[in-house]
Formats: C-alpha cells, structure tokens, sequence
C-alpha cells in the first residue's frame, strides 16, 4: 500500500482535497448549524450526546458533563477541511478521565486523523498531539504544562500543512511532525469534544461539568 500511494503521491494528494472548505470565523454566541451537527454515539465509559451542547448567550459554546454521568458532548462540522490552520480556545473540565479535543477526522476506523487531546490523568496534566494516517497511528509527542487548563481559556492550533504539521499552544509551537510521506492525505471534518474514554478509567461526575469554547477558527492555506 505505501508503494501504491508513494508511485501515485501527487493525484493520492490533489484528488481528495478538491471539494475541501473555506476559511471561517465562529465566535461561539450561538450554535452554528450552518457549519456544524451535534453527534450522538456510545463509546469508552458513556456517550455524547446532542442534548449537552448547548451555547451560554454570552459567546460560549458548553459542552456539559451532566452531574452523575460519564457522559459529554461533540460537534461535527458539515464539510471536510484541508491544509490550512485550525485553532479554537476553550477551557476544560477539571475532571479526571476526560478528554477534551480539538481535532481532524475523516470518519472511519481507517482513516486520517490529526488530534490535540486535553486531559487530567493521575494528578497530571497531558496535552497530547497525535496523528493518524489511513488508521495507523504514526506519530504522537506528550506535552506536559505546567499551567492548569481548565483554570482559564487557552488557544490550541493545528497547523497543518503539506511539508508539516505544527501544534501551537497559546502561540508556542509546542510539537511538529515533517515527514510527508506519512501525514494524513485526506481532507477531514473538524471535530471537538469532551467525554471518557475507557483507558483513563474516570469517575462519573459528582458535579455538572463543562468543556467551554468560545472560539473556533479555520484559515485555508
């Protein structure tokens, strides 16, 4: 397969990317429906569901962990995205067991992927950039802060591009992978979320919870 796609680099590259969106700008003070859908699915220790995200009125998009549950929320947006840089700023949940992610997915256990996950895990922080290539986990680099994310708002940012991928945290660039023949060769849907995935093993809330973004922002290269 790699000799496949390394023979035919150029139209595996250009084909997927032709129907790939535009910039856009979404500050947040409402639900965009005209860019995204809320999803609803079962995985890890509970579910996403549609009904836990719901804007503030005041310019913040929450995505609530109902007291009790092991549940959360996500978004999905409408069209696929290319090269270009994603970046969104929010504040996490401090909860432990909870990803909160900014990330690109082309939908399928076999597919591309590009992730920025937030989570508190055994008293620690972890940001942690991963990327997939046509399922197969290619590179990920763990970045430990030394600041609280869910203190305040944080910019995080994918910048992803034909000769590299670069994460950006508050303006730092914190992670890059540059090795082509391996990035995602698919254009993907921007995706964010909050909820339990098994492995981190985290307790039901005893408290509702919020993953809140009040930014989120697409510039097309």
């Amino acid at each position: 397969m790699a000799k496949f796609l390394n023979a035919f680099a150029a139209l595996a590259v250009l084909l997927p990317f032709t129907q790939a969106q535009s910039s856009f700008i979404d500050d947040c003070t409402t639900f965009n429906s005209s860019l995204y859908t809320k999803a609803n699915w079962a995985a890890g220790l509970g579910s996403v569901s549609s009904n836990n995200v719901n804007p503030s009125g005041g310019g913040v998009l929450n995505f609530e962990i109902p007291a009790g549950t092991r549940n959360g929320g996500e978004i999905v947006s409408k069209a696929q995205y290319s090269y270009g840089q994603l970046e969104a700023q929010f504040k996490v949940p401090n909860l432990p067991g909870v990803i909160s992610s900014i990330f690109l997915y082309q939908g399928t256990s076999t597919s591309d992927e590009i992730d920025v996950e937030v989570y508190l895990n055994q008293g620690k922080w972890e940001i942690a950039f991963t990327i997939y290539r046509l399922g197969i986990k290619e590179w990920s680099h763990g970045y430990f802060p030394t600041w609280d994310p869910s203190a305040g708002y944080n910019n995080y940012m994918i910048d992803y591009q034909e000769a590299a991928i670069s994460f950006y945290v508050n303006g730092v660039l914190e992670a890059q992978f540059h090795t082509p023949p391996q990035q995602p060769i698919h254009a993907m849907n921007i995706q964010l979320n909050t909820w339990f995935p098994a492995w981190l093993n985290g307790a039901a809330a005893s408290s509702t919870q919020f993953m809140q973004v009040n930014q989120i922002s697409y510039t097309q290269s």
